[in-house]
């Protein structure tokens, strides 16, 4: 397809009815969704060359991807219904409250640390699916909690999950890891430093960073430092999970030395049974060491041969634009998926709640889970779905590498402001920063050779902006939503964090710019 401003438009626009169905008229996004993936098949069909195969082709493999999402927001709303009705979310939240009296603190601590440590490990929108309901029950805002749960773990992303981000960009690129590496943990500086004031300018406005930008500087200079160290001396799979540790230790330093000697009032609802910390949180440390025993080299290639994922053809437009076959497409791997990690997590924590709250049937118990999962899961998953086949068919039909080059066109010299932007575009469409990089790694690396720019920077810009771009892709606000009541809401977090997204992708463009 010719590059023109009526095929970009026409490329767009389903992307734009998005936008315009959530910010403007607050549809549900089960709705929007539907109505974007019907503009998006007429689109490619009619103006794209795209043929039934095609569409039908693409179509599947949305749904694949949807399935490979959605197994991880039942898994982790599943495990909080039954950590939630067994009292131990009340205790979890307890402990925090004793760690420091100071609300700003545990927000920190929770939204933008202890959200991007979970992101080192499983990530696929984990930390916000798990964080943000325990924000809610110790008594931040639904809109709070999730908000600040999805800027606070945005920069953990590319080099979360274990690298998978990273590994996508240095496949799509072919940039060596020790080249790529530290460029893009440098380009992530600013980022850090900036979702940590955001995060408490989201709670407490401008009174949250009077009060927190000593606390903020010293866990971001922390967090930025780990984070190069890690790439520096080859571990990059490590690099979000040891930032992030890092800046928790930090902020809970900070919470030890302003601790309130005057406690507070512990409110009325929380469990008083003879629940410890540590057997409330068995299902959530089992997460965590399952996931990071999963990710050990020598048991990752032992287990990688067990998954489920179907195989594509190649597919073709009449305009030529060719999307390659895939095997095994949106692999779901049985033993380091987060999805059966989490099911795993939340069957083990039936077990042990069950000896401990002798109050309640464990039968009642895990059918209120059931029940209270599927009845918070359904609408989620009809908006993701929807959205994802959407990006599928928008992507195998050539529209958002379109999308992209108009971008490039357009900026010309000035092309390394539009770089992150265009990163955050794929993770916006697609929910994902890992199928970002694949999309438009390849194409931002050659852009910057035709246009004499560093070529390693526009792509750990593309990263960068793909990975501040979840914070506002609506398969991941979906998820955060459905976890503490929101669905049906998602317009009112998208108005949210968009700003601060938006703000982030400024930042990282003047940079790179400036270096480029």
């Amino acid at each position: 397809m010719p590059l023109s401003i009526e095929n970009w438009i026409l490329a767009i626009s389903p992307v734009v009815v998005l936008l315009v169905g959530i910010l403007l008229l607050k549809w549900k996004t089960s709705r929007v969704g539907s109505i974007a993936l019907l503009i998006a098949v007429i689109t490619a069909y009619c103006f794209f060359g795209a043929d039934v195969r095609l569409v039908a082709f693409a179509n599947c493999k949305g749904l694949s991807l949807s399935l490979y999402v959605l197994l991880i927001i039942w898994g982790a709303i599943f495990l909080f219904n039954i950590a939630d009705k067994a009292g131990a979310i009340n205790v979890i939240g307890q402990t925090i409250r004793n760690i420091s009296n100071d609300r700003l603190i545990q927000c920190l601590l929770l939204a933008w640390c202890f959200t991007s440590l979970l992101q080192g490990l499983a990530g696929f929108g984990v930390p916000v699916a798990i964080v943000a309901p325990i924000m809610v029950a110790i008594g931040f805002e639904p809109l709070t909690a999730v908000a600040t749960c999805l800027i606070g773990h945005s920069w953990a992303i590319s080099f979360g999950s274990m690298g998978s981000s990273y590994n996508s960009i240095q496949l799509v690129t072919k940039i060596p890891g020790e080249i790529i590496g530290p460029c893009m943990a440098l380009s992530f500086a600013i980022p850090i430093l900036a979702t940590g004031l955001e995060v408490a300018h989201i709670y407490e406005g401008k009174k949250g960073l009077k009060k927190s930008i000593l606390p903020i500087v010293s866990a971001a200079t922390t967090m930025s430092l780990l984070l190069w160290l890690m790439n520096f001396i080859g571990t990059p799979q490590l690099a979000s999970l040891m930032a992030a540790a890092g800046g928790c230790a930090i902020i809970a330093i900070w919470a030890y030395l302003h601790r309130k000697t005057k406690k507070e009032i512990q409110p009325k609802g929380f469990f008083q049974g003879n629940m410890s910390f540590y057997i409330a949180s068995a299902p959530y440390l089992a997460l965590i060491f399952m996931s990071v025993v999963t990710q050990i080299p020598v048991v990752k290639t032992c287990l990688s041969g067990y998954y489920w994922g179907l195989d594509y053809p190649q597919t073709q437009t009449a305009l030529g634009y060719i999307v390659e076959g895939t095997i095994g497409y949106s692999k779901i791997k049985f033993f380091s998926h987060p999805a059966p990690i989490l099911f795993l997590s939340a069957f083990l924590g039936y077990f042990v709640y069950s000896r401990y709250v002798t109050s309640m049937n464990p039968h009642e118990l895990f059918k209120y889970a059931i029940i209270k999962t599927t009845q918070k899961c359904i609408p989620t998953s009809v908006g993701i779905s929807t959205m994802v086949m959407m990006a599928l068919v928008m992507s195998d039909s050539g529209m958002t590498n379109l999308i992209a080059k108009g971008v490039a066109s357009a900026f010309g010299n000035y092309y390394p402001l539009a770089s992150p932007f265009i990163g955050n575009l794929g993770t916006f469409i697609t929910g994902s920063n890992t199928n970002s990089n694949i999309m438009f790694g390849a194409l931002q690396y050659e852009t910057a050779i035709l246009l004499g720019k560093n070529a390693v920077l526009m792509a750990a810009a593309q990263s960068v902006g793909g990975s501040l771009g979840v914070a506002m892709a609506p398969s991941t606000i979906m998820m955060g939503a459905a976890n503490v009541g929101m669905t049906g809401k998602e317009s009112l977090i998208l108005s949210k964090t968009i700003r601060y997204c938006m703000l982030n992708l400024i930042f990282v463009g003047l940079i790179v710019w400036f270096l480029a």
